[in-house]
């Protein structure tokens, strides 16, 4: 029964995606790139499953909010040109939007279909609530976990193979400054994952989505992000400042110790 729920909102989202053609190079690139990352994200969920504790109709129930997490992005970039988040352009909120008004969610239960917002709600927030369920953290987390996975795979890939400027969206419109955010420094030396508020340039957000692995939860995680070597690919466009070898060092050393 699950599957079958699972299976009609992806005939929804194939078609609500191909809704937003467009002739612009770069926002079709970029439409692309976040229906693909929502598939590659319903597919890890899948990958974390055992280590989640979720039985297989609970994973079901978080690939349907995985493949929703970033459905506020098609309109946010088609409509607003970007996929920065402020109060008024948000993704989350215009993808809740979204979903209530397709009325997507209608074949689950009340408790299920509050598992799949909250856990759209709460992808990408710096810290949890405390006030959290405790019956929804599994959801939460391993999308979280996910999400970032496949976050990590698309920019290691996009600043090692691509010329700088040519997808600015992509990097949220920043500048290429040599400047390094000493409120980003510091977080990362603490092992803290950084506040997308202290993101000021280029580098500091190359060194931002480095340090989404000090919110990652699994085992399995870890050793994914690992063996595909983001983190190395992603400082290896970096500039070599001692402070930058410092944070990347730190973080090299959290991660083997979660292994």
């Amino acid at each position: 029964m699950k599957q079958e729920v699972y299976n009609s909102i992806e005939t929804w989202f194939n078609s609500y995606v191909a809704g937003f053609e467009n002739e612009i190079e770069e926002i079709k690139s970029n439409i692309n790139l976040k229906r693909n990352h929502s598939f590659r994200v319903v597919n890890l969920i899948k990958e974390l499953g055992d280590e989640s504790g979720l039985d297989e109709s609970d994973v079901i129930l978080a690939q349907i909010s995985a493949l929703l997490h970033d459905v506020g992005r098609f309109e946010q970039l088609t409509k607003f040109g970007t996929f920065s988040d402020t109060e008024e352009i948000n993704h989350i909120q215009l993808g809740i939007s979204t979903i209530t008004e397709n009325n997507l969610l209608s074949e689950l239960t009340e408790e299920e279909t509050n598992v799949v917002i909250e856990s759209i709600k709460n992808h990408n927030e710096l810290l949890l609530p405390k006030s959290i369920d405790p019956k929804l953290l599994p959801f939460i987390q391993i999308l979280r976990d996910a999400d970032k996975i496949d976050i990590l795979s698309i920019v290691s890939d996009y600043y090692s193979n691509n010329k700088q400027g040519s997808n600015k969206r992509l990097e949220m419109e920043l500048s290429d400054k040599p400047e390094i955010s000493k409120k980003l420094y510091q977080n990362i030396i603490d092992e803290k994952h950084v506040d997308f508020k202290d993101v000021l340039t280029l580098n500091d957000l190359k060194l931002y989505q480095m340090s989404l692995i000090f919110d990652l939860k699994y085992k399995k995680s870890f050793k994914i992000v690992s063996e595909k070597t983001y983190l190395k690919q992603i400082f290896e466009t970096l500039p070599k400042k001692d402070l930058v070898i410092d944070m990347y060092r730190q973080m090299k050393i959290y991660l083997e110790n979660q292994l």
